[in-house]
Formats: structure tokens, C-alpha cells, sequence
């Protein structure tokens, strides 16, 4: 029992938390406007997005174009203009993947409609962490999960494309340790040893 007690404790001088999110652009208030299209200039789920990103419905207005889930996508509203994402905090966080096709065709009408060439990147403090050559078509496809932690996620996709549930994990810093947490940690240990003293003598 004082074991457990002691790795507890112990554990809680590392502790950390993170929050996952997939953000699917479907009830952001001011943005997710019914048969329109809006700039993405509010936080949503702890992230900001850089212009040209808009929240769009395509699934109930005359651009009709397709989302992976729900009736909005996010659209690269700036032809090859960057979308840049970071934590509205600052804090790191990592790319866990999200769905992407090109913008102006048909939902699923596959990889022969208007591919898009483009790059993914992750940076920390400046420096890069990772790049992803992409390529997307007319269906949504899947551009998985890179290692890392990052502060800014760039988006340099080719021209006009729709992102859709994407999914990101922020990592807030380390929970101190609390003042009296050695002294306990200490006191737990000397009742540990004298327990063990006892045993022996029995």
C-alpha cells in the first residue's frame, strides 16, 4: 500500500495534461453560418486559424461541394494562400490527422478531378519539426497523424482545398510539484522502513 502511495505521489510531480480535439467546423458560433460562408476570425476548441480560412457549408448551399462529417468544411479561401493553426494559449500540441479534398467537385468524384500539390509542415519555436508532401483529389482522403509536439501547424496545400474533422492534441505544461510534497513523500518512506524493521523482528 505505502508503495503505491509513494509511486502516486511521485507520478504527480510529472504530471501533465492534454486535451484531444476533433475540430469538425459544424457549431462554431458566428462561423457556421446555414447556406453561407464565414472567415474564421473567433478561437474554436482552444485554436486559432490565420485567413483565408472560412467555415462553409457545403452541403446546404450552392456549394454543395462535400464535408468528411456534418454539413461545414473548412475552406482555403485565398487560392494558395497559408492557413497557419496554433493554440489560442501558445502551448504545444500534435497533429493527429485530418481529411482533405480539393475544393469545386463533386463529393466523392475520386482521384482524377483537379488534383492539388501541396505541403503540410509542424514548427516549434521556428524550427521545423516535420513536412508532408500532399496531394489531394476530388474525395476526401485521410493525411494521418505526425510525431512531434509543434506550435503552429502550416497548411500550404496547392490552391482553393476543404479540410474537415481535424484532429489535434494540446499539451499543457507540467503540473508543479507542491510544496509539502517532499516532506510527505519523506514521512511515507521512514513508515515504510520502520514497517519493514517490524516484520524482520517478528
Amino acid at each position: 500500500m505505502i508503495k503505491k502511495t509513494l509511486a502516486t505521489l511521485a507520478l504527480l510531480g510529472f504530471a501533465s495534461s492534454a486535451q484531444a480535439v476533433v475540430i469538425d467546423f459544424d457549431d462554431i458560433t458566428g462561423a457556421s453560418i446555414s447556406g453561407s460562408w464565414r472567415y474564421l476570425d473567433v478561437p474554436t476548441e482552444g485554436f486559432a486559424f490565420s485567413r483565408p480560412a472560412s467555415v462553409i457549408d457545403v452541403s446546404h448551399s450552392y456549394y454543395n461541394f462535400g464535408s468528411h462529417s456534418g454539413d461545414f468544411a473548412l475552406l482555403n479561401n485565398g487560392g494558395s494562400g497559408v492557413i497557419n493553426v496554433t493554440a489560442t494559449d501558445y502551448s504545444d500540441f500534435t497533429f493527429d490527422g485530418v481529411w482533405a479534398k480539393v475544393w469545386g467537385t463533386p463529393p466523392e468524384s475520386g482521384v482524377s478531378t483537379g488534383n492539388r500539390y501541396g505541403l503540410m509542415q509542424g514548427f516549434n519555436n521556428g524550427a521545423l519539426i516535420w513536412s508532408v508532401n500532399t496531394i489531394l483529389h476530388g474525395s476526401y482522403q485521410f493525411l494521418e497523424a505526425q510525431t512531434g509536439l509543434i506550435d503552429q501547424l502550416v497548411l500550404r496545400m496547392g490552391n482553393y482545398y476543404l479540410i474537415d474533422d481535424l484532429a489535434l492534441n494540446e499539451v499543457a505544461p507540467s503540473v508543479p510539484v507542491p510544496a509539502g510534497l517532499p516532506l510527505i513523500a519523506s514521512g511515507l518512506a521512514a513508515l515504510g522502513f520502520l514497517g519493514r524493521r517490524k516484520t524482520r523482528k517478528a
